[in-house]
């Protein structure tokens, strides 16, 4: 028997909802009239990366970009300590809720693998 691994529906959701979170950071320093500030990159750069794994995790069953996305959310969770922006109430408060989503959808994605066997295949 060849073990199998599945993705279950709980993943894919779990990687969307991670995906509009990404999209969300990455525009949110123009929502929130901070895109003239140096550390406005930061939203950009993560945004960005929790989108594209994200989406990679949405066309290839691997956990791994998950677990990038896990570190990129506790990340985003902690950067208004790190870059100072805690004075900005909205942005300090997306920061925090954008962690949260993204780490807690990237953990159900990356532990929604269901696993199983496959009968191994006969050569004749």
């Amino acid at each position: 028997m060849t073990p199998v691994t599945t993705e279950t529906p709980g993943a894919r959701s779990a990687s969307i909802i991670a995906l509009l979170a990404g999209i969300w950071f990455f525009v949110s320093p123009w929502v929130y009239g901070a895109a003239a500030s140096p550390n406005a990159w930061n939203s950009w750069i993560v945004g960005a990366l929790i989108v594209i794994f994200a989406a990679t995790r949405l066309n290839r069953p691997l956990a791994g970009v998950s677990w990038l996305n896990v570190i990129l959310g506790i990340w985003t969770f902690v950067s208004p300590w790190v870059y100072g922006y805690t004075g900005n109430t909205g942005r300090f408060i997306n920061s925090l809720c954008v962690g949260v989503i993204v780490f807690v959808a990237a953990m159900i994605s990356a532990n929604a693998m269901a696993h199983g066997t496959m009968p191994s295949q006969r050569h004749v």
